[in-house]
């Protein structure tokens, strides 16, 4: 066994940890998500700031990887339907 390679291998325990030193991520602090192998620590964070975000007033908007505010969102919305018409 390796003792430092890629998140992939750790999380396959073909290695201990991500990189030397006490930075390195250890299986433990490692999870799947969608099929890619991410730190828990960032995945909680990216969740809290969307949390934050959504208190805010912003939504996501279906299609697009971006946050909107309500209003625009809805503006948007209807113009693409007039269009279609």
């Amino acid at each position: 066994m390796q003792l430092i390679g890629s998140k992939r291998q750790v999380w396959n325990r073909t290695a201990k940890k991500t990189t030397y030193g006490k930075n390195g991520l250890q299986r433990n602090q490692l999870m799947k998500h969608k099929g890619r192998v991410i730190s828990r620590k960032k995945h909680t964070q990216g969740k809290k700031a969307i949390k934050h975000l959504r208190k805010l007033g912003f939504i996501a908007k279906k299609g697009t990887f971006r946050l909107f505010k309500k209003s625009d969102a809805r503006k948007t919305a209807r113009k693409s339907r007039k269009n279609m018409k």
